[in-house]
């Protein structure tokens, strides 16, 4: 059985834990964190990198909808696999069975230190704005960006450093005038696509079915 992982690198940290954890040994292909930014491009990486393995048996993904970034997606010869979720936040927030669609709150930030990697994350952008505008405008801007939210969460998966990642949270609250804390996520749904435990959570299409966005309604 040939198999292969496409796999954001917003969850490196996530993916390798669970690797050593089962001793996996399927190949993985990095998928850079600023695709997430926009759907469209997201969803063109995917599919030439899909269309680039026709010559596996399985194609696992660590993609959700991910703002319609995987609709559409469709592998013509390979079985595709992926989970359930809107996005990798939700998807790490399940720590077991799933009641409801959606896990985050309106109000709040989710991060990992993947996220804090990110180029267009909250400091990240703060220091792009002060390069450009100055630190006062730059500050103003970035209030605006977040204004309808109260609270940043930093996901626990115990997959690195938590204090580094606590203190990115608590600087880039202070900026924005937020509470800041820390909840448990999980690893779990990465682990059962790694092991095919695919009976709840995931998405397995057949070759030549597309992924559309009803697939991803729930219950």
């Amino acid at each position: 059985m040939q198999r292969i992982l496409i796999a954001c690198s917003m969850l490196e940290d996530e993916i390798k834990k669970v690797y050593k954890e089962i001793e996996c040994n399927i190949p993985v292909i990095w998928v850079e964190r600023g695709f997430h930014n926009t759907p469209e491009k997201l969803n063109g990486e995917l599919q030439k990198i899909i269309d680039e393995h026709q010559d596996c048996d399985e194609i696992l993904l660590t993609f959700g909808l991910c703002g319609n970034g995987t609709e559409g997606i469709v592998s013509k010869n390979t079985m595709l696999v992926m989970p359930r979720f809107d996005d990798c936040i939700n998807m790490l927030l399940c720590k077991g069975k799933r009641e409801s669609r959606g896990l985050t709150k309106a109000d709040s930030i989710y991060i990992t230190r993947g996220w804090t990697l990110d180029s267009e994350s909250i400091l990240s952008q703060y220091d792009k704005y002060v390069e450009d505008y100055g630190e006062e405008s730059a500050e103003g801007i970035i209030e605006m960006m977040y204004q309808h939210y109260k609270t940043i969460t930093v996901i626990d998966t115990d997959s690195y450093e938590k204090a580094p990642v606590m203190e990115y949270a608590n600087q880039a609250a202070r900026l924005l005038g937020l509470s800041s804390q820390m909840t448990e996520g999980s690893t779990k749904v990465l682990r059962d696509l790694l092991l095919g435990n695919w009976e709840e959570h995931f998405i397995v299409q057949k070759p030549g079915c597309s992924v559309t966005q009803t697939l991803f309604y729930f219950p």
